[in-house]
């Protein structure tokens, strides 16, 4: 049973290979890989759920395995070397727009696995108004920022690279970015 769930959602990277996502139909996916109909809403509800089950399967639960341990960085790191060896793939979901996209499904997976972390080490912020849900939405919408530039930069850029531009943004302060003092 988990070979055809493996099978329809290779048959779909496939097909994203050759079509857009939105002219991909169910029926595609189904023919490609030999199956019925009936048998894709067995295992995906529709086609938005094929890719978070990639994205679960194949960058999430792995990269959050070290996430849930410790390793933010090497997790972060994860997902983009495991992002690089389909870039072409997530290029193209990181151009969904709207409910149920990949935005959504990856700043989802991050901001709850971060609010977690959060509130299991006591969080104590160092202004009022900055909660545990404030933090981990930048966090998560930050490190999708840099992931989608990159996905979409002209030019080869290695995962190695994005990372280091990532927690050059997260970690730096705008006056050490700007190489000046920022008046305030």
């Amino acid at each position: 049973m988990a070979e055809i769930r493996q099978a329809l959602a290779q048959c779909f990277k496939e097909l994203m290979q050759e079509k857009s996502f939105q002219k991909i139909i169910v029926k595609d996916i189904t023919d490609r890989a030999n199956v019925k109909r009936p048998t894709f809403y067995t295992y995906f509800r529709d086609k938005y759920d094929v890719v978070e089950w990639i994205f679960m399967q194949e960058i999430w639960q792995p990269a959050n395995s070290l996430i849930a341990a410790g390793y933010i960085r090497e997790g972060l790191r994860f997902m983009l070397i495991s992002m690089e060896k389909d870039k072409r793939y997530y290029r193209k979901l990181a151009a969904l727009e709207g409910q149920n996209s990949f935005q959504e499904i990856f700043v989802r997976c991050i901001r709850q696995e971060v609010e977690q972390a959060l509130r299991e080490n006591t969080f104590h912020p160092s202004h009022h108004l900055l909660s545990v849900e404030l933090v981990s939405e930048y966090f998560a919408r930050i490190f999708w920022f840099v992931t989608e530039k990159w996905l979409n930069y002209a030019e080869d850029v290695s995962a190695l690279e994005v990372m280091e531009v990532y927690e050059i943004l997260f970690s730096d302060s705008a006056e050490k970015l700007l190489g000046h003092k920022v008046e305030g």
